[in-house]
């Protein structure tokens, strides 16, 4: 699966796959300072959003830990030498009230979720709320052997790594499973009813499919619970194409990846020195995209706050949560710095200015 992964991040999954892209292009003028949350919105690190469900809706921090990187090779170049800072990266996030993993059976070939095993292991199990998801691809044998109990049966795996009795929200990984979204919607309706995942979520789905799949969960009694894509200042497409406010008018939680567009929103890189060929995600050249950064390293110097919590406090003041790759506690302390703060309408508007709207691919960067 890690494969299948990353040869399409390569080819046709990104919006950016297999090229830098041309220059990148802004949102129509009149959505800067647009979709805004109310001043009011401003969740520290243990505040938590309701994640509905069909009996006990999940209660996840605002901030959610991207276990992409963990265990990953192919993009991240995992070591596992690497694993003690992972671990202390999560103890400095947990202290301080985060509690929300996001992984996935296709990271790392599931090495991911052995790793986010070992992490939470010993805690309270109602501390801690993890998210994996289902890939459903259509190139596996196994999803046309089991169209119905596909989920199932690789979630059963699934915690089996994660050594967990349940998962909190299940994720369909993203559009491309070639089972109808009835047949989707009834294999995860049935982890549910087994009593393997609380909530179930998709990813990587356009406003008209997520609707789609609500009215096919809704025939089990099941809410859909969120919708995760890409969003960034680097890829607004959710937003300006109403992804966002469709998540939030049907009672959903938006969940962004990719929050950082894989480091270029932390400040870390430039033109001289650019980020990895494997980072796929908004892959602008860095000397395209350096107007966004400086209004970014202005607005967080004002502040007193690391570019990277700008950028996430950012998508927070769009209406997404944030999920953001963390394996080092440099970055850790620097996510948990993006909560109980809100940026001003002038800094958003200021941001917005810079943004960039973002592209969709039809295969899987479809919201």
């Amino acid at each position: 699966m890690d494969r299948i992964l990353q040869t399409g991040l390569a080819s046709v999954m990104s919006a950016t796959a297999a090229y830098h892209s041309s220059k990148p292009t802004r949102p129509p003028a009149d959505q800067a300072g647009k979709n805004i949350e109310p001043s009011s919105f401003c969740p520290g690190a243990k505040d938590r959003v309701t994640f509905p469900a069909a009996r006990d809706p999940v209660q996840a921090s605002y901030l959610c830990v991207r276990a992409w990187p963990w265990g990953d090779k192919g993009t991240w170049r995992w070591d596992d030498a690497q694993f003690p800072a992972v671990q202390e990266a999560w103890k400095i996030l947990y202290d301080a009230g985060i509690n929300f993993i996001d992984t996935a059976q296709a990271y790392g070939d599931g090495y991911s979720e052995e790793l986010v095993g070992r992490v939470v292991q010993g805690l309270p199990r109602e501390s801690f709320v993890i998210q994996t998801k289902y890939l459903g691809a259509p190139f596996q044998a196994s999803t046309y052997l089991h169209p119905v109990d596909g989920p199932l049966r690789a979630l059963e795996k699934s915690l089996e790594r994660l050594k967990l009795s349940y998962v909190d929200i299940y994720l369909v990984h993203g559009p491309i499973h070639p089972q109808s979204m009835s047949t989707m919607a009834e294999g995860m309706a049935k982890c549910v009813n087994e009593g393997l995942a609380k909530a179930i979520g998709v990813a990587n789905y356009d406003p008209e499919d997520v609707l789609k799949m609500k009215d096919a969960l809704a025939k089990y009694g099941i809410p859909l619970a969120t919708n995760q894509c890409e969003f960034s200042v680097l890829r607004r497409w959710p937003e300006v194409h109403g992804n966002i406010l469709t998540c939030k008018s049907n009672g959903m939680v938006f969940q962004s990846y990719s929050s950082l567009a894989q480091g270029r929103l932390t400040g870390r890189y430039s033109k001289e020195t650019p980020p990895p060929k494997e980072y796929k995600f908004s892959s602008y050249h860095m000397e395209d995209i350096e107007p966004t950064i400086q209004v970014l390293r202005r607005i967080a110097e004002e502040k007193g706050r690391p570019v990277a919590a700008v950028a996430l406090n950012y998508n927070i003041s769009k209406g997404a949560l944030p999920v953001v790759g963390i394996r080092t506690p440099a970055q850790a302390k620097e996510a948990v710095e993006a909560l109980g703060w809100r940026l001003t309408q002038k800094d958003i508007y200021d941001i917005d200015q810079v943004s960039v709207e973002g592209r969709k691919t039809v295969l899987w960067q479809q919201g």
